[in-house]
């Protein structure tokens, strides 16, 4: 500890769930590097191709900027207090209490109500193969015994999730470096492309087609869909931040979390902006199967779609294997649901703003209740057939559309604070164990302010043709957010954003908190 650090002592009086510190070096950058190649990458990426090749590389390209901030600033917090869900309780700590539950919830709400849309993707991916009419028959029974491996997995340690990850983790990136490299050596000596290569950014290609159609005005109607094309970016990118959540549960995370960081510009870099450049050479943005609405099966997935363009075909083993990968890791993605929702249960309860039953685990330091609670609503997706289920299951997925986007925000708010809370102690900055090596406090107001602007942004159509259930979807969120914040801070008599002298970065710092 730097010698002009202050040694003072603040008594917790929080619960601690006894969790145990079981995650590798390997897990950990396993979990970092995979656990964003899923459902956002395989799927979500379809809406971006629509804007053709510049807005869209350029949309990546800007929400990776910031994405890779977001990161910095979580590890910078995460290694100096490396607490149970680190970025879910870093609201509490630093900015305030009537925030840190109101993102929370909404946060861990978005994790159980996205393991139910994962659950409905994997039956849907499932349909490519012919299991026969007992498959079809007993869609509730296929989803239900999904659901039950998925949850027992996560009452078994830490570790065993870490495992489960790393194997899958391995199974996508040989996915990604094989589709790669077929795309490139198809492209290049197949003759069973007609749209392919640099034929899709030809002059009526290369800006897309305009998906969104509500302004007389060309070029307005352009920058709508700009707007358009950054949120549909932030959704794929969605859960970046989530390797930090299992900070509390890292062996030697001073040492770790760093390393699982540095593999974030790679997999920025060759996941995300690499394979959206092939995608622009193998599939033009007026691509019938791109703009319907076929999310079954083989045509559901642009990195297939783009195969297919290229002469492989749909039923190859080649695709077998593709869709195959294409389905464990959505599988991954609804294992990592359950986890990172309770631990973020996990860090209300620490906060002492859930009841402490749920942060009980068990010898080997699984939160079972947490998890139990958190699974249990990704059920909504075998009551979906029920119309008054169904509508109460749509509300809740409108109410998570942007929960990532707002904890992204707050995270980007925390740093700040926290970088201020230094400044009050005494506390030199570049004395951290783990200091980002480029300017944070500038990114963080970079990141803050086109955090707001996406957000509204994200309904701007309705300012031209509004629609009720759209203006829902895209604000609901933040209103929720914002009232229930608000409402809190007043009855509880606490302000919205707390004093600096307030915050306290003394209690659950870290041993190796400093070089």
């Amino acid at each position: 500890m730097s010698e002009s650090t202050p040694l003072i002592q603040h008594h917790h009086h929080h619960p601690h769930a006894n969790t145990k510190r079981l995650l590798t070096s390997l897990h950990t950058s396993m979990i970092s590097l995979g656990g964003i190649i899923g459902t956002g990458l395989f799927i979500g990426i379809r809406v971006t191709l629509l804007n053709g090749p510049i807005i869209s590389l350029l949309s990546y390209i800007y929400i990776s900027m910031m994405c890779y901030y977001i990161i910095q600033a979580v590890g910078e917090m995460s290694i100096y207090m490396p607490i149970n869900g680190s970025l879910c309780q870093f609201q509490f700590i630093y900015i305030s209490d009537p925030i840190g539950i109101m993102n929370n919830v909404i946060y861990w709400i978005s994790w159980s109500v996205t393991l139910a849309l994962e659950l409905s993707l994997i039956y849907n991916i499932l349909q490519y193969w012919d299991f026969g009419d007992w498959f079809y028959e007993n869609e509730v029974l296929v989803i239900f015994c999904v659901w039950l491996v998925l949850t027992l997995i996560n009452l078994y340690p830490v570790n065993n999730y870490g495992n489960i990850e790393s194997v899958i983790t391995v199974f996508k990136i040989v996915f990604l470096i094989g589709w790669i490299n077929v795309g490139l050596m198809l492209m290049v000596f197949g003759d069973g492309g007609k749209e392919v290569g640099f034929k899709n950014w030809n002059k009526d290609l290369i800006w897309g087609i305009d998906h969104i159609k509500v302004i007389e005005n060309p070029i307005a109607s352009k920058m709508v869909n700009i707007l358009s094309s950054l949120v549909t970016a932030c959704f794929t990118f969605q859960s970046i931040e989530s390797v930090a959540i299992c900070s509390g549960e890292i062996k030697d995370v001073h040492k770790n979390l760093p390393k699982a960081i540095r593999y974030v510009v790679m997999r920025i870099i060759f996941c995300y902006i690499f394979s959206l450049f092939l995608l622009t050479l193998m599939i033009p943005c007026n691509d019938p199967r791109l703009i319907g609405d076929d999310d079954n099966g083989i045509l559901s997935s642009p990195f297939l779609i783009g195969l297919i363009n290229l002469g492989v075909n749909s039923s190859s083993y080649l695709l077998n294997f593709f869709n195959f990968i294409i389905l464990i890791s959505m599988i991954s993605a609804a294992n990592s649901n359950i986890y990172f929702g309770s631990r973020c249960l996990i860090s209300m309860v620490e906060e002492d703003y859930f009841p402490e039953f749920f942060g009980k685990t068990t010898s080997s330091g699984v939160p079972v209740n947490a998890v139990l609670l958190t699974s249990s609503i990704g059920l909504i997706s075998l009551l979906s057939k029920f119309k008054t289920v169904d509508v109460f299951f749509q509300l809740l997925i409108n109410l998570c559309s942007t929960s990532g986007l707002l904890m992204w925000l707050f995270i980007s708010i925390s740093y700040l604070q926290f970088r201020k809370a230094l400044v009050y102690n005494s506390i030199d900055h570049q004395k951290l164990y783990y200091v980002a090596s480029f300017p944070m406090q500038f990114f963080s107001y970079f990141t803050i302010v086109s955090i707001i602007v996406i957000i509204f942004g994200n309904g701007i159509v309705n300012f031209w043709d509004f629609n009720l259930e759209n203006f829902i979807s895209c604000y609901a969120t933040s209103m929720v957010l914002v009232v229930g914040s608000v409402t809190l801070s007043y009855l509880w008599g606490k302000p919205l954003i707390k004093p600096i002298s307030d915050i306290d970065i003394f209690t659950n710092q870290s041993e190796h908190a400093f070089k």
